[in-house]
């Protein structure tokens, strides 16, 4: 199970940084930089999870 929201998450990371890329400049830069922050660090928790 957390396989699955490993890669959910490793995917919506790559999705909000190609994001992140175009909003580069504008006030939304700083949501999408705190979005990617919280989902690496989901991404270490399943991650410790798996061990």
């Amino acid at each position: 199970m957390s396989d699955k929201r490993l890669e959910l998450a490793k995917s919506k990371k790559v999705e909000l940084e190609n994001k992140l890329e175009k909003v580069k400049g504008t006030p939304r830069e700083e949501e999408f930089k705190l979005q990617i922050e919280k989902l690496e660090q989901l991404i270490k928790h399943l991650q410790k999870e798996q061990i």
